[in-house]
């Protein structure tokens, strides 16, 4: 029995949506790209947890956790690695307050904009430097997202990850001390409790609508998959301006002519357009500086290791 037909009688059997040859238009934000063979759409955290376990069960142990589809890119032509997709899972729950502090529990398929206006309900905020970028809460602890000098790991009071040996969810509240730039959460991210300080509806609505503006003046509006690389020692979109790469362009992708550090897609852009334009920026700006950038997106492909 193949790897399709064992996870599809596991979505069956578990009440997993199961999604035929989606493409990267639909899967990710730069919205070009190949498809997948499978995508898996559990409505819960629990059916989730119950799908990736009995998939470990049965030898299947590289289904790739998808949320919002920034910062990946789904290699051209057809994916036969099995997908699951978290966008269903997206409450956010009230857990309570105390020492000046407001707790939210978010399930890995909640978008960062829902959390900001969750936020607002409860007279909280911290993650307004999230709003605008179109990622989720489980791929937002994964990565550790940052920007504008803030990092999500200094919000997580504890972190949900699925231990799929036992099939068992563990709560971890390392994330202060064991994530770093750009370097998160490792395992299958379930869950997340926010320890949010307290602050007034009209002050989170303010940061919000600042940092919107901010990013709106300074990065493109064309689809990307976000920041194509980590910042070194100097920004990574400085380097490859200087390198003098703005604006260009190979087949329907371009290197932004707004912020550098962004490869758009102008119209009918391939997943091979994107890497070899991120492989053309990596090399000059290795060439120019002497600076080795490092990548911060995912290629989604049947050779990415698990």
């Amino acid at each position: 029995m193949g790897v399709t037909e064992i996870c599809d009688r596991i979505a069956r059997s578990t009440g997993t949506e199961i999604l035929k040859n989606p493409t990267a238009e639909r899967l990710t934000t730069f919205r070009g790209g190949g498809e997948a063979e499978r995508v898996y759409l559990p409505r819960s955290t629990e059916r989730a947890a119950e799908f990736l376990s009995e998939c470990a069960a049965r030898g299947v142990n590289d289904v790739f956790l998808l949320g919002g589809g920034s910062n990946v890119i789904l290699a051209d032509g057809e994916l036969m690695r099995p997908v699951l997709l978290t966008r269903e899972m997206h409450g956010i729950d009230f857990v309570g307050d105390d020492d000046g502090c407001v707790y939210l529990r978010a399930e890995c398929g909640a978008g960062t904009g829902a959390l900001i206006a969750k936020c607002a309900e409860y007279g909280c905020g911290g993650a307004e430097f999230l709003a605008g970028v179109p990622a989720t809460v489980g791929g937002a602890a994964h990565m550790n997202a940052g920007a504008f000098g803030y990092e999500i790991k200094d919000y997580i009071y504890e972190y949900e990850v699925l231990n799929p040996v036992s099939g068992e969810i563990e709560k971890k509240k390392d994330a202060r001390t064991a994530f770093s730039y750009r370097r998160g959460a490792d395992g299958t991210v379930l869950a997340v409790t926010f320890a949010f300080p307290r602050m007034s509806r009209e002050e989170a609505e303010r940061g919000r609508a600042e940092y919107v503006a901010a990013r709106r003046r300074k990065q493109p509006r064309l689809p990307s998959c976000g920041s194509v690389f980590r910042n070194a020692d100097l920004p990574a979109g400085a380097l490859i301006a200087g390198a003098g790469l703005k604006g260009v362009r190979l087949g329907g992708a371009e290197i932004s002519r707004v912020h550098a550090n962004f490869i758009v897609n102008v119209g009918g852009a391939s997943a091979d357009d994107f890497l070899t334009l991120a492989d053309i920026a990596a090399k000059r700006v290795a060439e120019e500086y002497g600076i080795r950038l490092q990548k911060e997106f995912v290629t989604l492909s049947d050779d990415l290791p698990f």
